[in-house]
């Protein structure tokens, strides 16, 4: 999966992440609400084209690669949030993310748009998938279960890890 292919839901179009997505996104990451369990601020137009032009490099490293999608809904619809996986390619391991923006959330967006990055994931060789979960995010770990993803004994940062190992697979 070296390049981030767009994707489709019924009802999202999940857009590839360009520098260009900044000023939208903006207005997406901008409620206070959004950062209870993960912490932080809302960034600035600057900070998140910084972000972006990183994350649109990749990682530099060829056993990683960063893939950060737009959610969108239908095919002209606002960006209501963002999903990413991180890949590393050799462990055939992909790590999910999921973010929406406050007045979309409930609404399935989450689930729907972390689910098509997960089959995309899986049909390009990832065997394990995680997600880290703050304890106190039950929504997230709705969609983290959703996704057949199951909470570990783990703690990374204060974050549950959730694992989905692909049948036949060794847990690492």
């Amino acid at each position: 999966m070296t390049s981030t292919p767009p994707l489709r839901t019924p009802r999202l179009r999940l857009e590839p992440l360009e520098v260009h997505h900044a000023g939208e996104m903006v207005a997406v990451l901008a409620d206070p609400d959004l950062y209870l369990f993960t912490g932080g601020a809302p960034p600035s137009r600057a900070d998140l084209e910084g972000r972006y032009t990183r994350q649109v490099a990749g990682s530099g490293d060829p056993g990683e690669e960063w893939h950060t999608w737009v959610v969108r809904l239908g095919d002209d619809g606002p960006a209501v949030g963002y999903a990413q996986a991180t890949v590393l390619t050799r462990e055939h391991q992909a790590e999910l993310a999921w973010v929406t923006a406050v007045p979309w959330q409930g609404r399935g967006v989450a689930r729907e748009s972390a689910g098509a990055v997960l089959a995309e994931v899986l049909d390009r060789g990832a065997t394990r998938v995680v997600a880290h979960v703050h304890p106190d995010h039950l929504a997230s770990q709705a969609v983290a279960a959703a996704l057949g993803l199951a909470p570990s004994d783990r703690l990374v940062n204060g974050e549950v890890v959730w694992v989905r190992e692909q049948p036949g697979t060794v847990d690492r």
